[in-house]
């Protein structure tokens, strides 16, 4: 079972410990029964056995105390777990390197995360209970062939046949369980991207169908693989309790006129299969939960899989920069391709052999798709050259000084995320932070509290000024905007280009800017055009 291997190897706890607790759980059980039997008979002659009156005490108290530290620690190995793999999962992706995340970037991947986890948080349960009647059937059945050896025989014939049954269709549940869960994550993509997409496909009602209609038939082939799947587990539980009856219907009509020496312990005989219906039908419930549980961990572990076969993660050491004192920064000969999943090439970007002096204030211009986020990307070293390099101060550096270049730049990309709250930034600043609100023309629509700001609920272009506040705030020596301007109105750009950052540049940080605003190139250092994914040397 992967739920016992998935404790075993994210938490301390034994799964052996947890397995023998709900074994002993299971065994005292079946004493009681063997215990009520033996004091029913001594009753039957008029006798009350105090002894078996204090063992039945016994077995009871010992059968409650393994049950309940058998699933307390289960529960608590389970929980554990989920929370060591989650926050893991976490780790690596914020480790990832941009272009992997980039690739992997469809949610629905991730959808495992919390569907998948609360399958496995649920389960647990199943899978004590389903243990300890599994001991107490095998008890049961051993009871049984004291009692009356063809009786069990029989028994064992019909549950053997059941069970065999039952795991030919444990595979085939797991594999359209499976199939089902890939869809749901397929379906979970698509109503994302209606909400994404939700404007063009208001407006384009033939492209709002087609998607609706692809839609349908993921949600129609899912329902159909789950409703295949707990019909034949319906039918599982039926087929039990029809085995169970007709076994009842054997011990107790037919056996007797065959074998009169049956009629000694018919009733105790009925009693134990009376008691091992109980257990079956546990196991029953627990069997498809299990299935369910199985493909969970499964999709938790293919997942981390996908992350772990990409790329290599940065560490997670604190990275200090050793490049504080730069006089340049630069990209020489650098290239980058884009590529498909089949590794074919969809864009790419220079050679490029740029240099942004220490202090000084770069734009970057160009038409839409020209390339210059991607450039911002490699000049801020998110995205790894395929050939040339990085240089600081005109010297190269490699893959392993990436961190602690990194922590030279402050960036606000077009489509970064806003958080409620500035992460990483001293918690004494709120003063400056409400300055830069009223200096933004924010502060009748937000304000800095108790480290988050009191309301987010912005349009696009506030929700900008708010992640450049952000990187204000983070007080590195370089600060990358990409499209800063954009949704933005005229009488902010004017401020932004005008007073906001030449006050930057003045302060000593050195600007990179990307822009369409010819209006204001006056105010740069120099202008870097690019046409194509090529800086364009003909325009200054």
């Amino acid at each position: 079972m992967k739920i016992l291997e998935f404790m075993a190897q994210e938490t301390a706890v034994s799964k052996q410990r947890v397995l023998s607790l709900a074994m002993v759980s299971g065994v005292t059980n079946s004493l009681l029964l063997v215990i009520i039997n033996q004091a029913a008979t001594k009753l039957q002659d008029g006798v009350v056995e105090k002894q078996l009156l204090f063992q039945y005490l016994l077995a009871f108290l010992l059968f409650i105390f393994a049950q309940r530290t058998s699933q307390r620690q289960a529960v608590s190995a389970v929980e554990h777990a989920l929370q060591g793999f989650r926050t893991r999962i976490a780790d690596k992706v914020r480790r990832c390197e941009l272009r992997t995340v980039e690739q992997l970037g469809d949610i629905s991947l991730y959808s495992s995360l919390t569907q998948g986890a609360n399958t496995i948080s649920q389960s647990v349960m199943y899978l004590i209970t389903g243990i300890e009647s599994l001991v107490v059937l095998i008890f049961a059945s051993l009871y049984l062939l004291w009692l009356s050896p063809l009786s069990f025989l029989i028994a064992a014939v019909l549950i053997g046949s059941a069970v065999t049954l039952l795991i030919r269709h444990y595979q085939k549940t797991f594999q359209e369980l499976s199939t089902a869960a890939g869809k749901e994550g397929e379906f979970f993509s698509r109503f994302v991207g209606i909400l994404q997409g939700f404007k063009r496909l208001k407006i384009h009602q033939q492209e709002s169908d087609a998607v609706f209609a692809d839609i349908q038939q993921l949600s129609t082939e899912t329902g159909n693989l789950k409703s295949q799947s707990n019909v034949r587990l319906l039918e599982d539980i039926l087929l039990l309790n029809v085995i169970f009856y007709s076994l009842l219907l054997l011990v107790v009509f037919m056996l007797p006129s065959l074998l009169p020496t049956h009629e000694e312990n018919l009733f105790q005989i009925i009693t134990t299969i009376l008691f091992m219906m109980e257990p079956v039908a546990l196991i029953s419930a627990a069997y498809p939960n299990l299935s369910k549980t199985n493909v969970a961990i499964s999709n938790l572990y293919r997942l981390e899989g996908k992350l772990d076969t990409t790329h290599s993660h940065q560490s997670n050491q604190p990275q200090k920069s050793s490049y504080e004192h730069f006089n340049s920064i630069g990209l020489h000969q650098a290239s980058f391709v884009y590529k498909n999943a089949e590794q074919r090439p969809l864009f790419a970007t220079g050679p490029t052999t740029l240099t942004c002096q220490r202090g000084s204030l770069t734009f970057i211009a160009g038409n839409n798709g020209s390339g210059k986020s991607t450039l911002l990307k490699l000049l801020t070293s998110l995205y790894s050259p395929n050939d040339g390099c990085i240089q600081v101060d005109n010297q190269p550096i490699g893959a392993d000084d990436y961190g602690g270049y990194r922590c030279l730049f402050s960036v606000v990309f077009n489509d970064s995320h806003l958080f409620d709250r500035l992460y990483g930034v001293d918690s004494t600043s709120t003063k400056i932070v409400n300055h830069w609100l009223e200096k933004l023309g924010l502060s009748d629509k937000t304000s800095y509290e108790k480290g988050c700001f009191t309301n987010t609920d912005l349009s696009t272009g506030e929700r900008k000024r708010l992640a450049f506040i952000n990187a204000i705030m983070q007080r590195r020596p370089i600060l990358v905007l990409d499209e800063p301007a954009a949704d933005q109105d005229v009488v902010f750009r004017q401020l932004l280009y005008e007073e906001i950052l030449p006050e930057l540049k003045a302060s000593g940080k050195t600007l990179i800017v990307s822009t369409h605003d010819e209006d204001y190139f006056s105010y740069a250092d120099q202008v870097l055009y690019l046409q194509d994914g090529n800086l364009n040397p003909n325009k200054t």
